[in-house]
């Protein structure tokens, strides 16, 4: 289409309904926009809020993994601890004893010498 002055144009206008047309559409799409737009951004949140929430709760179990593995060789490492001063205690309660032996014998000797 042509206007006036010979040049093309979009639209022509008439008269002002076809102005008013034109406006009422503009309000329309504007408006069905709107009315898509809000839904999907509602849709787009919540997947945003739950997809984050899952994150989060994996970081947590990785986390709580690590910590059970770091309190399992904590476990360990006193279990051996435990078992070597169970040795030693061991020990020390024999040679205790063998020294309570002597005694005893070293005392039976004495008695004989001084009779």
């Amino acid at each position: 289409m042509q206007d006036r002055r010979g040049e093309r144009t979009m639209f022509r206008y008439r008269s002002g309904w076809s102005r008013f047309k034109l406006e009422t559409l503009l309000i329309l799409l504007i408006v069905f926009g709107c009315i898509v737009s809000i839904p999907i951004t509602a849709i787009l949140t919540h997947h945003k809020r739950t997809m984050a929430s899952i994150l989060s709760s994996q970081r947590v179990q990785s986390t709580d993994s690590e910590a059970v593995a770091r309190l399992s060789k904590e476990l360990a490492e006193l279990r051996q601890l435990v078992t070597e001063q169970a040795i030693v205690l061991d020990d020390l309660s024999m040679m205790h004893r063998r020294l309570l032996e002597r005694a005893t014998e070293s005392d039976s000797v004495r008695q004989r010498l001084s009779s």
